[in-house]
């Protein structure tokens, strides 16, 4: 197992993990961007803060992007994203096939300790509401509610999630 820093490169192939870690829901109905993106949108969101990637026998089956600040988009629809010192969790994914091996952990502690060095204080993200075992892991990793929101085009309603840095 790598965990190493996105280059441009990884683009296709971060554009197909992503593609099948939010097949599932995709299925019940929840049209993620990330279900179907194309790489040029990919390349933009993986550019648009520090993503890390997890490489297993030469294939992406994790990834992460942290965002400082949040993107403008998400500030007009949150108070949350607009506050000072920030930063956000983007296109958290995991292969369905490489699941419960913490990597989704391993991403958010190197994300974590990467907004901290950045001065961070601290980090915020959204979930589809009805994705409840997202909202329940970001719960067990100490997020808690701060909103509702409503992305435009957009089947559901996301919960915007917060997490205070300690001393981590």
């Amino acid at each position: 197992m790598i965990l190493r820093s996105f280059t441009h490169d990884d683009a296709p192939a971060l554009t197909t993990l992503l593609h099948r870690a939010y097949a599932e829901l995709g299925e019940a109905g929840l049209n993620f961007t990330a279900v179907d993106q194309d790489e040029g949108t990919t390349l933009r969101r993986a550019s648009g803060g520090q993503t890390w990637v997890i490489e297993e026998e030469g294939a992406l089956v994790a990834a992460l992007t942290v965002s400082w600040p949040a993107e403008d988009a998400l500030q007009e629809l949150s108070s949350a994203a607009r506050e000072p010192n920030r930063a956000w969790l983007n296109q958290l994914a995991v292969d369905p096939d490489h699941r419960g091996k913490g990597y989704a952990r391993q991403l958010r502690d190197v994300g974590v300790d990467w907004c901290v060095a950045q001065g961070a204080t601290s980090i915020g993200l959204d979930a589809a509401r009805p994705a409840a075992h997202l909202v329940a892991l970001y719960a067990a990793w100490d997020f808690v509610e701060a909103e509702s929101i409503q992305w435009p085009g957009k089947t559901y309603a996301s919960i915007v999630m917060t997490r205070a840095f300690g001393s981590e």
